[in-house]
């Protein structure tokens, strides 16, 4: 007998609606999004909304998806007129103190985000940490952590009926549009003048 204690867990099958595949598909990826969001905590997102509206300057940090989704959140905040990086990009200035990082990370524990972080603590900046695993290094390395669980308690994609990292990834994009939303309620935002800061080198 085969011991697949350690196997991960398999993903629930989606079960197939009368109205098609893409229509089940659909269901289930909005179900999953909106149990992982309401599980958010409230006090941590505004945490982390304070850290932003104090911060001199923003800095995003990132790989792969999870990338994607906090590099969204920099540009939005760039079209709020704020001031905000893209860590790694070649014009990106040397970050200090006053200034903030956000580090997104599923596992916490990809290993040139969790370095990167830690350079930046160095460099007197404040660290605040998007993860689905509060005891990654990451989280534990940042002085701020917003839990976005996709996870059970042995760290297995159970939860979830997607690619190990999708939930989170889409639960982390539509989360910093949450706090953009917010962000821009606080700042009398005028849509024309975002629009203004849009780009136009495309």
């Amino acid at each position: 007998m085969v011991d697949q204690s350690n196997e991960p867990a398999r993903p629930a099958e989606v079960p197939i609606g009368v109205d098609g595949v893409f229509a089940s598909a659909r269901r289930v990826v909005l179900r999953e999004v909106e149990a992982l969001l309401s599980r958010t905590d409230e006090e941590e997102a505004q945490a982390l909304i304070d850290a932003v509206r104090a911060a001199g300057r923003v800095f995003t940090l990132g790989a792969g998806r999870s990338k994607m989704a906090v590099d969204a959140f920099a540009m939005r905040l760039m079209h709020l007129g704020m001031t905000a990086h893209v860590a790694a990009d070649a014009t990106t200035p040397a970050i200090g103190a006053g200034d903030l990082l956000i580090a997104c990370s599923g596992s916490g524990e990809t290993p040139t985000v969790v370095e990167l972080a830690r350079t930046a603590a160095r460099a007197g900046a404040r660290v605040a940490a998007v993860t689905g695993n509060p005891d990654s290094r990451l989280a534990q390395d940042a002085g701020l952590v917003v839990r976005l669980r996709e996870y059970d308690q042995d760290y297995r994609p159970s939860a979830s009926s997607q690619f190990v990292g999708t939930l989170f990834e889409q639960g982390a994009f539509l989360f910093f549009d949450c706090l953009v939303l917010v962000l821009e309620g606080s700042r009398h935002a005028d849509a024309d003048a975002m629009f203004a800061r849009h780009a136009n080198l495309e």
